[in-house]
């Protein structure tokens, strides 16, 4: 390769071809195969999977998701762990058939067994779903043929079955690192050192569902696909997003009880990053802009990506020259195009207690929980608790795909966008203003009028 597209590769991409290489695993969606692969970045790890894996479509057309469903994406991946296991899924495919073999899992005869052999359960069937629960977000769980059908089928009784076996042992539940509580890390795909930090990624992950979620509604609509203007005005509301929820932490600490409100009245900033997790994005690419998302998504749009191995030197020149005025027309640049400020959120703080204990918040249109002290939990008390806490849901009080996403669709046609109406979606999507962690007996799942 010549210097000058050498040098191309190094301005564009910086830190991540300086980054140590790393060896994770790769499979497909039906499991068939398990690869490894060495890579420097994101992108690096696309392409060699493709490769490997015979996989013809560009590699920008390619998802890779973790085992728990979670949709990884090139700032993500950044915080993942040497030897994590991924799966790539190709243009029309679905991450979970009924052919998937559920290496991770139990065999569903065994969670069969488990709960009709009897309506009463042992401590050691027990520990069957929890591991399954604890290894598998239960939605991406569900999504599984069969399985969705076992598990959908009077799931509310099954959790009650899986509650009433719980060790309610409160020795170790104020122990946090994996030194003092080595049980409640065991077979965690982690090597996080305290459970605060593993509850806070946790955390984060689920509004990562949520935040895809959102751009796969949006990028699916007819207004999106039809309305040029419309879909400009959208790309720029998805690019505000990502970068206020990376300023944001995610919100990664209302599961984390070292963030209980009762321990945090000092006056510093809780978006200080040196405060903060390092697996958090805050992290992360310090000096990323609102410009350089906003290209994230339209090229993600066009299929075509920068590629610093496919670059000829007449783009590589090009991009140096461009670079020498960069600096100066930035900030102009950046005041011009971007229609949103990225705002300073006031204090997070957790929605558990400081010693990690949460309670139901009841319905979406009650004032509370009607079975009072009987929906609490404590993951941070034991495995048990753990896996069992991924039943419980952050539930829209404003429904996510039926009201907010669609409010967006239509504001997105107007003229001008109101700039609070954003930050008002926004809030309803990702933090507490409209989220309320619910139990899965207070989950409704139907429409919320």
């Amino acid at each position: 390769m010549s210097l000058i597209v050498d040098c191309f590769r190094h301005l564009t991409y910086g830190s991540h071809y300086k980054s140590e290489l790393k060896g994770y695993k790769v499979t497909d969606v039906n499991r068939t195969r398990k690869i490894g692969i060495a890579c420097r970045n994101f992108q690096d790890l696309k392409q060699k999977a493709c490769s490997k894996l015979n996989v013809t479509h560009d590699p920008t057309e390619v998802n890779v998701f973790l085992l728990d469903g979670s949709l990884i994406d090139e700032e993500y991946f950044r915080t993942l762990e040497p030897q994590t296991t991924l799966i790539l899924q190709k243009p029309g495919e679905k991450v979970l058939s009924e052919s998937v073999n559920f290496e991770i899992l139990v065999s569903e005869s065994l969670l069969c067994y488990f709960f009709y052999r009897r309506q009463e359960t042992s401590t050691k069937d027990a520990d069957i779903l929890y591991d399954a629960l604890r290894r598998v977000n239960i939605d991406f769980l569900i999504t599984g043929g069969r399985v969705a059908q076992f598990l959908t089928e009077n799931l509310k009784v099954k959790v009650a079955l899986l509650n009433r076996t719980l060790n309610k042992d409160d020795s170790k539940t104020a122990l946090s690192t994996k030194d003092e509580h080595p049980e409640w890390f065991e077979d965690l795909e982690t090597n996080y050192a305290t459970k605060e930090a593993y509850m806070h990624r946790r955390c984060q992950d689920r509004i990562r569902t949520y935040f895809y979620k959102t751009i796969e509604q949006i990028k699916n609509s007819d207004v999106y696909i039809n309305d040029s203007k419309a879909r400009e005005q959208l790309l720029h509301v998805i690019a505000f997003f990502k970068i206020q929820l990376k300023q944001d932490h995610y919100f990664g600490y209302y599961f984390d009880r070292s963030r209980a409100e009762t321990d945090c009245k000092d006056d510093s900033d809780e978006t200080d990053c040196s405060r903060c997790y390092e697996h958090c994005p805050c992290h992360l690419g310090r000096d990323e802009t609102y410009q350089q998302y906003l290209r994230l998504f339209q090229s993600s749009d066009a299929n075509t990506t920068v590629d610093a191995d496919n670059s000829d030197e007449t783009d590589a020149k090009k991009f140096t020259e461009s670079k020498k005025n960069a600096k100066t027309a930035s900030n102009h640049e950046e005041s011009k195009s971007f229609p949103y400020r990225v705002i300073s959120q006031k204090k997070q703080f957790a929605i558990c207690d400081k010693m990690g204990e949460f309670r139901c918040e009841g319905r979406w249109n009650a004032d509370g929980c009607a079975y009072g002290d009987k929906h609490r939990i404590n993951p941070y008390r034991s495995k048990e608790e753990l896996a069992l806490f991924s039943t419980w849901n952050l539930d829209h009080k404003i429904e996510r795909s039926r009201t907010l996403v669609p409010r967006l669709l239509q504001i997105s046609r107007q003229d001008t966008i109101n700039e609070q109406d954003i930050y008002d979606c926004y809030d309803n999507l990702f933090t507490v203003k409209n989220l309320r962690l619910v139990h899965i007996v207070c989950h409704d799942k139907g429409s919320h009028k």
